[in-house]
């Protein structure tokens, strides 16, 4: 258990050591920081296409300046797509490459990067779509780890007049209301691929740019190329992962984002010796502004 007194260092821990939800990249307690275990997953399929968007959210709805910046990437073959945040594939290659040796385990290079790949991991959901049977599964984790499988959502939209550029391609528009949000789409006819960022597909061309009308979150295609590396499509193997439904994973998410420090310490996860002069503060609910607001 932790003190209060290190709550920002712990923090740092607890949401970048275990982002990959697969292992922890941080100290144990058999081996210390150089002790990397290979990533426990279940591979699927190999990609054949990988799409990459760029995504900017706010974490907090009332501060429009205060965005965090990511890389996502959509992985595609014939059977399924994969979609989640591109740094943590990176992060998942060099903790393997880690893990190989111990004379792996002490590289200087590799170290660093994958704590930067670590801390440039923002985007918490990790999805897994089966093309032939409908079915997408999430896993994600604020403290907890959750996963769930539902049938894949067929999006409601409405085809728009209005047409744009978007890296040099053509689009046209599109919206549809879903969780809770208004979103609008713009999709490549050029680019006969009818899949978008995360759950958003179904339209008649490849979606190049995705928002809400409040601007929370905004996803922007950066590149499409044939997959080389990554190219591996796979969930992770932990029996932390707690399955369950749609409804109380992101239920449960919420409560966690929102109430982080309060469940953290009411859990054991953190131990109170000290209340600095910041303590009410940290423990103050938190806006979590998820992409899904409604479920």
């Amino acid at each position: 258990m932790k003190s209060v007194s290190a709550l920002v260092f712990y923090i740092f821990l607890c949401c970048a050591g275990y982002a990959q939800g697969g292992h922890a990249y941080m100290t144990s307690p058999d081996g210390g920081m150089y002790a990397y275990k290979t990533t426990n997953r279940a591979v699927y399929d190999t990609a054949n296409i990988n799409i990459f968007y760029k995504v900017r959210f706010l974490p907090d709805s009332t501060k429009k300046d205060k965005y965090r910046e990511g890389q996502t990437l959509l992985m595609v073959s014939d059977n399924y797509t994969w979609f989640g945040d591109y740094y943590r594939l990176k992060a998942d290659s060099i903790n393997d490459f880690l893990a190989e040796s111990k004379k792996n385990a002490h590289n200087e290079k590799a170290n660093d990067d994958i704590y930067m790949f670590v801390r440039k991991t923002i985007f918490d959901y990790v999805m897994l779509t089966d093309l032939k049977n409908t079915q997408t599964t999430i896993q994600l984790k604020a403290l907890n780890r959750y996963q769930y499988t539902y049938s894949t959502p067929k999006i409601d939209w409405a085809l728009q007049a209005g047409d744009t550029l978007i890296n040099n391609i053509p689009c046209k528009k599109a919206t549809c209301r879903y969780a809770g949000r208004n979103l609008i789409a713009w999709y490549a006819e050029s680019i006969p691929l009818p899949y978008g960022p995360y759950v958003f597909g179904g339209l008649p061309g490849l979606i190049m740019q995705l928002y809400d009308d409040g601007l929370n979150w905004i996803f922007t295609n950066n590149g499409i190329s044939n997959a080389i590396s990554p190219k591996i499509m796979y969930l992770y193997k932990n029996k932390k992962y707690k399955k369950t439904t749609r409804e109380k994973a992101l239920a449960a998410y919420r409560n966690e984002k929102e109430n982080y420090m309060a469940i953290a310490i009411e859990s054991g996860v953190m131990e109170v010796v000290n209340k600095g002069s910041d303590f009410d503060k940290l423990m103050a609910p938190r806006p979590s502004n998820m992409l899904e607001l409604e479920w």
